[in-house]
């Protein structure tokens, strides 16, 4: 998958760009991610794979928080910040260049969960790659062990297949940032073509960079399907409402037999 890669690979120096302020968001998803595994028996202290970890923003508020972390990312950019990022705030976490779809092949022994968060899956475009990624994540699971991931709404959003996101800005005149995406749907909407800008003001000018990918618009049930086909059950949807989160989340444990 070279050009999520690639993606990511450009996005990396300026992936704090979509947040107001990047760690205290990224603290805030630690939280609800921690509470989530939590309450399905995940305590602190268990190990943990982000198997799309990105530049930490989950796997660095969880190992602060006493998880036994280990993330993975395809790509090599990411991997690398996220390296830097633990290292200034004193975590220990263990950080690997790994698609998703070989995840089992390059971490070792088995986790009590494996965490996907911020619409990752969605770059799985075909059946197969999702297929393949999935049994990779049940092979890195305990039996028993659970399974979180958040994708965005697809099931609402390919009803009115918006133009994108709008571009928000944060910080004080001079000094601001930002970012917003402009969409583009296949004609059978089940695809999306994503080009994301961020934006920064330096001394009075702004600085615009462009990157492109293409999402899969993966709707619940897809995702549902393929866990309850390669070894998960208990498969449920937490929407925004319920987990405090910003995307549905599916929860789902690997099957003890």
């Amino acid at each position: 998958m070279a050009e999520p890669e690639a993606f990511y690979d450009g996005l990396v120096s300026e992936y704090h760009f979509l947040f107001e302020d990047w760690w205290s968001a990224a603290v805030e998803h630690g939280r609800i991610v921690a509470s989530l595994l939590a309450a399905r028996g995940v305590a602190e202290h268990s190990r943990v794979l982000d198997c799309t970890c990105g530049i930490g923003t989950q796997a660095l508020p969880l190992s602060a928080l006493g998880y036994r972390v280990t993330g993975t990312d395809l790509s090599r950019g990411s991997v690398e910040r996220a390296r830097t990022e633990a290292q200034a705030r004193g975590l220990a976490i263990g950080l690997q260049v790994a698609d998703v779809r070989g995840v089992r092949e390059v971490v070792d022994g088995e986790f009590d969960a494996v965490i996907s968060f911020d619409n990752a899956l969605a770059h799985l475009l075909t059946d197969e790659d999702l297929d393949e990624a999935i049994r990779n994540i049940r092979a890195c699971l305990r039996p028993g062990g659970i399974f979180l991931a958040s994708i965005r709404d697809y099931d609402a959003l390919a009803r009115t297949r918006p133009a994108g996101v709008p571009i928000s800005l944060h910080g004080p005149r001079g000094d601001r940032h930002g970012a917003g995406q402009a969409w583009a749907w296949s004609t059978a909407g089940d695809r999306v073509q994503v080009t994301l800008f961020t934006l920064a003001e330096v001394d009075g000018l702004w600085q615009v960079t462009a990157h492109e990918t293409t999402s899969r618009a993966l709707r619940r049930a897809e995702l549902s399907t393929a866990l309850a086909d390669h070894g998960f059950d208990a498969v449920a949807w937490l929407m925004p409402e319920d987990s405090a989160y910003y995307q549905p989340i599916v929860a789902a444990a690997a099957s003890r037999v």
